[in-house]
């Protein structure tokens, strides 16, 4: 799995918890934070200038909101967002640190905090790209934290909330959470289908010529599959926590959704280890295919070998320097001797051919 390069000089190791330090790679741009409020008859959709404005704004407890921050390096952004929302010191500290594995946690004050990967193929280093996610739950809030600002993966459920599309309008803010954690879900299998043409394109390239490099793209695709599967069991063992415990921010009706994102996961790791017993059995065929071209290769030398083994002792006899040899005074003995070589030869080769040799 491919990450972007990590700054060694910011790390974690010899700070108290709760500290807030950037584990990731440097980044040059602002934090963005989008704040999206709505209820079932309305919406708001609009950009915050500056993290200090969120100080100055007024949550309507009748209408649901959902801040968008797209950004995790800057601490000072952060400790802000901790501050206006009371969030748990652990929560900051596991939001900045892109190493953090998934994870889910349920704190004082009704707070209920998910960390996960989203997952992307990237076509031309045929690498999956990960991207560390926060999700944080309160009341008739959610707030969201994104790596990156490039790309925002969650305009989706954004967009179908500016349609009305769907049911997140009509749900609580806990919908949404399960909405989020659906789309991330929705682009690993997305991930899987990528590795599964790559797997089916190999499985032909070994076939037609088992060439070395696909046994490098094979190891590739098994690294893949193994970093995939870190970040979905995991995952599972989230949703499956979230499922097993009682958590007043999340209603019944969304626990109903939460067990399909179960089902999803596990039919994402069932599909994993499939691949992975796909990419062993490529893995054997490559094996075999290169020993068989190498039996080939001996195949032919050894006939080759063969059909000079009695070429070479008729030019030796003939190649004695004895007095007495009546053939070598004869007028017509280097045309014999051709004859005879080329016709033991023939019958050789028919011989090998009829045998199956050949």
């Amino acid at each position: 799995m491919s990450k972007r390069k990590r700054n060694n000089s910011q790390t974690t190791l010899g700070t108290s918890p709760g500290t807030l330090t950037y584990v990731g790679a440097d980044v040059n741009y602002a934090t963005k934070i989008t704040w999206v409020e709505y209820n079932n008859e309305e919406y708001k959709v609009c950009q915050i200038p500056h993290f200090s404005d969120l100080n100055q704004l007024e949550l309507s407890k009748n209408k649901r909101h959902w801040f968008n921050i797209d950004g995790i390096h800057e601490p000072q952004v952060i400790a802000t967002i901790g501050e206006i929302f009371n969030l748990h010191p652990l929560i900051l500290e596991d939001i900045m640190n892109t190493e953090q594995k998934p994870k889910f946690e349920s704190y004082e004050g009704n707070q209920l905090f998910f960390t996960f990967k989203m997952l992307n193929y990237n076509a031309s280093t045929r690498e999956i790209e990960s991207e560390h996610l926060s999700l944080v739950l309160i009341d008739n809030c959610v707030l969201s934290f994104q790596e990156e600002r490039t790309t925002d993966i969650f305009l989706p459920v954004q967009n179908r909330i500016v349609a009305s599309a769907g049911k997140t309008r009509k749900n609580g803010v806990d919908y949404l959470i399960y909405c989020l954690i659906d789309l991330v879900v929705d682009n690993y299998f997305m991930c899987l289908d990528c590795l599964s043409d790559e797997i089916e394109r190999l499985e032909e390239d070994i076939i037609q010529d088992a060439k070395p490099i696909a046994m490098r793209e094979l190891y590739g695709l098994k690294r893949e599959e193994m970093a995939l599967r870190k970040s979905i069991y995991p995952l599972r063992e989230m949703i499956a926590t979230v499922l097993r415990e009682d958590y007043p921010s999340i209603t019944h009706y969304t626990s109903l959704y939460f067990r399909d994102v179960l089902d999803h996961t596990s039919q994402l790791i069932e599909n994993i280890d499939s691949h992975r017993d796909l990419i062993a059995s490529l893995m054997d065929l490559y094996l075999s295919q290169v020993s068989n071209k190498m039996n080939n290769i001996m195949k032919v030398l050894t006939v080759i070998s063969v059909i000079f083994m009695p070429l070479t002792f008729v030019a030796g006899i003939y190649g004695m320097n004895f007095d007495n040899m009546p053939e070598l005074h004869w007028k017509y003995s280097y045309p014999v001797v051709w004859i005879v070589m080329i016709v033991m030869v023939i019958l050789m080769l028919i011989g090998f051919k009829r045998k199956g040799w050949l």
